[in-house]
């Protein structure tokens, strides 16, 4: 059946890893360089000896110091590390104030340790070794932009992230001599990950709405008959022309009496007019093609699908081309783990709900729901589910 996509904001993870301290990062690694910066197309001065504007680049963990420093409530954090000890992923660790310092056997175990702190609502930092491309690009805003020689970093960070793992960041930048000297305000960007293909539970069962699409032609007389049955009319007096601009649509219907006006992609027309042949031949002679869309009559309450086959059966008397819809809407929770080509991405304990929705009957007495989510996420954390669709 025809899908509808159900777009849903979840929640948000902070991927903030950097703010600018006075002016810039504390533990800088200093890379000096010997080469001058390049300018871009949009000019620069490359003897300047010192620029400061933002950048998009790629940023890599190279690795981390193999330790955590977290805080929390100190009976679950305890726990946790003593499950670290006792399966051979920490060695020791020791209280500093309210923070424990927990050594890990391995840099690479320090995002997998992390996360289980954090699902004991404990907060984990770890300190990342970090570098970006070997040339980066760096706009002031104003038109000015140079090529530089790249840099590392340390810095703590939420150990999101795997070590080694590459990312599209976005941060501010000094640049001096041609060599990026300084960053802050790092954010490293979501990846995109679609089609993850998951079996879901139903949490709420699909419920129908019943809706009468009414052809473009017969959108004026069907209003009254919609009236009249207690239904919500929506009339569409406008046609789609993809791909056009106001201002070519202006010039496609000058001088033509039906349209009332324009904006881009739309064609607004009286409603009473109902020649799309001549609006089709108008638009075809510049070169767009005319969609024509459906009004929409739809109904509310238990006995919306009976009021809906009565008035397609009344606008058929009238000569009124008109079809039933059936849509559902019901809600979803998608499982804590959602994997895509062998990788997991990890959500909230308890699964992810949210709404779906999509076109034609709902199957009744189900449980479960085969779907096509699409995510963006930071590391192996999900930040934010963007679409989901019945698969």
């Amino acid at each position: 059946m025809d899908k509808k996509t159900m777009y849903i904001a979840i929640f948000a993870i902070g991927i903030v890893v950097l703010f600018i301290l006075e002016p810039f990062a504390i533990g800088m690694l200093q890379n000096a360089g010997s080469k001058s910066a390049s300018t871009g197309a949009s000019g620069g001065n490359s003897s300047m000896a010192s620029f400061v504007g933002s950048a998009v680049a790629n940023i890599t963990i190279t690795r981390y110091e193999p330790y955590l420093v977290v805080t929390g409530n100190a009976s679950a954090i305890e726990k946790v590390k003593d499950g670290l000890v006792s399966s051979g992923a920490a060695t020791y660790a020791v209280w500093s104030g309210d923070s424990l310092v927990v050594s890990l056997k391995s840099s690479k175990g320090v995002p997998a340790a992390a996360l289980e702190f954090e699902a004991v609502n404990a907060s984990a930092v770890a300190t990342a070794y970090l570098a970006t491309s070997d040339k980066v690009k760096v706009s002031d805003g104003n038109g000015t932009t140079v090529v530089a020689e790249g840099t590392s970093i340390s810095m703590q960070v939420n150990p999101i992230y795997e070590e080694g793992s590459t990312h599209e960041a976005q941060f501010a930048a000094r640049v001096d001599a041609g060599q990026v000297t300084g960053m802050g305000s790092i954010t490293i960007l979501p990846t995109v990950v679609s089609g993850v293909q998951i079996e879901a539970e139903i949490s709420s069962q699909p419920q129908a709405t019943y809706s009468v699409l009414v052809g473009w032609g017969g959108r004026a007389a069907a209003k009254q008959l919609s009236a009249a049955a207690n239904a919500t009319y929506k009339e569409r007096s406008f046609v789609y022309v993809a791909n056009a601009s106001k201002e070519a649509l202006d010039a496609a219907v000058s001088g033509k009496a039906y349209a009332t006006g324009t904006q881009p992609g739309i064609i607004s027309v009286q409603n009473d007019y109902t020649d799309s042949e001549t609006i089709g031949r108008d638009l075809l002679a510049g070169g767009y093609t005319a969609v024509f869309p459906d009004s929409v009559a739809s109904f509310a309450g238990n006995g919306s699908k009976d009021a809906a086959e009565a008035l397609v059966a009344s606008l058929a008397s009238a000569n009124v081309s008109a079809t039933l819809s059936t849509d559902w809407t019901g809600k979803i929770r998608l499982p804590s783990v959602l994997s895509k080509d062998g990788k997991n991405y990890l959500g909230p304990e308890g699964g992810i709900e949210l709404a779906i929705e999509g076109t034609g009957a709902p199957a009744e007495n189900v449980t479960a729901m085969n779907v096509s989510v699409d995510l963006e996420a930071s590391g192996s954390r999900i930040v934010r589910i963007t679409a989901v669709n019945p698969a």
